[in-house]
């Protein structure tokens, strides 16, 4: 596998693939000096400082593109034309018409594409599908999702959030996958408002209620501004596993206020580039939610992950994610299915390409299953711009 970008996220997908025994991190992309030093002293593997040249490499099968989200078109399509295997972040693209590309390109060449990395890999949600597909609680009438957190008040730079539109392209991919996933993937309108609350940031919450061919109603709530926090309502559990400070987001909050002014920008940007891959500063990648010194990502996680509050409602129970596995709300009371430790993350999402690629197993996160995500989270930004519902002409139905 060669990876192109060397960013932030490298510090935290790196170490989980090289955990993989299948999987050997081969080579790396990325225009940073120090980072493909750091790479060649980490994993004495090839070196490039762009994607074209690191796909030219025979000893490179597949691309893992974490580059920044107005690339993830262009690097996937050069990856496919040399028969490279993609994963490619989330967003996808930035468009529809770039997914058509890259999906035309993986099926021209060949080649298997998968959209991540998402919380629809997480094991809760896995189980709830699975129970919605066993019928154990009859058919399900109505899914909810709603995530409050501190996204909005880390340190983020302004271009960084513009690209994605704050939370909607950048987190709005988790919770629809997750309500896609758990709804049976055929979305057919979305009505939604969007928030900018912070003038000088992009959209940083959205309310959205998406209706599905079926009938069936759902609805997703996000807020990034850093007050009230839905890890209160799970045990303090945070969206890694991790114990989650009841202070994260003050402490970010105040972080952000603290350097303020007409210089934040580049600030913003110094402390970025100290978070990336080979780093010279502060510890590289210590960026984390309620920056600096509260970095959940330090501690070994314990719990099953968690990306806000997700209620699934069935004809004879109810379902939510517990630290542990799902509660399950029924005529005898409420019971909770533990569930086991499981890969999730970014091994679950190789771990699924390396079974599609080796054993001919489906990438369920394909690009065509991207692209339905996205043409929600783009349809929200719609949605809230003319003020009327939007229906859905790109969805995918979830995988049996």
């Amino acid at each position: 596998m060669g990876f192109a970008g060397l960013g932030e996220a490298a510090t935290r997908v790196l170490p989980e693939i090289v955990q993989l025994p299948y999987v050997k991190v081969t080579a790396a992309a990325d225009t940073r000096a120090t980072a493909r030093d750091k790479f060649l002293a980490e994993f004495r593997g090839e070196v490039y400082e762009t994607l074209e040249e690191m796909v030219r490499s025979p000893n490179v099968d597949a691309v893992y593109i974490a580059t920044p989200h107005e690339m993830h078109a262009r690097h996937t399509i050069i990856a496919a034309e040399h028969r490279k295997h993609v994963i490619v972040e989330k967003p996808m693209a930035l468009s529809i018409d770039e997914c058509e590309r890259m999906n035309e390109a993986a099926e021209k060449n060949g080649i298997k594409l998968l959209c991540g990395h998402t919380h629809s890999f997480d094991p809760p949600i896995r189980k709830m599908r699975e129970i919605i597909k066993s019928g154990e609680l009859g058919k399900v009438r109505m899914i909810h999702t709603w995530n409050y957190n501190d996204f909005m008040v880390r340190p983020y730079t302004d271009k960084d959030l513009e690209a994605s539109h704050g939370v909607v392209l950048n987190q709005g991919p988790h919770q629809v996958d997750i309500v896609r996933l758990l709804g049976g993937g055929m979305v057919r309108s979305v009505r939604a408002m969007s928030g900018k609350w912070d003038p000088t940031r992009p959209e940083g919450a959205h309310t959205c209620y998406l209706e599905f061919e079926d009938g069936l109603p759902a609805t997703v709530v996000y807020s990034g501004y850093g007050f009230f926090d839905t890890a209160e309502l799970f045990w303090w559990v945070g969206e890694g596993g991790y114990q989650r400070h009841s202070e994260t987001n003050v402490h970010a909050r105040r972080s952000i206020e603290k350097i303020s002014g007409p210089d934040r920008e580049k600030k913003l940007e110094e402390f970025k580039e100290q978070m990336r891959y080979g780093a010279r500063g502060i510890k590289e990648g210590a960026v984390s939610h309620g920056w600096p010194g509260l970095d959940e990502e330090q501690q070994d996680r314990k719990r099953q992950k968690f990306f806000g509050l997700t209620i699934v409602s069935c004809e004879k129970g109810d379902m939510r994610q517990s630290p542990d596995g799902i509660i399950i709300y029924g005529d005898e009371g409420k019971s909770e299915v533990p569930i086991g430790r499981a890969m999730v993350g970014r091994q679950a999402e190789v771990h699924e390409l390396y079974e599609a690629v080796v054993n001919g197993r489906p990438v369920f996160h394909d690009g065509r299953w991207g692209e339905a995500t996205l043409e929600v989270c783009l349809e929200i930004l719609k949605s809230a711009a003319e003020r009327k519902e939007i229906f859905m002409s790109h969805q995918a139905p979830a995988w049996e």
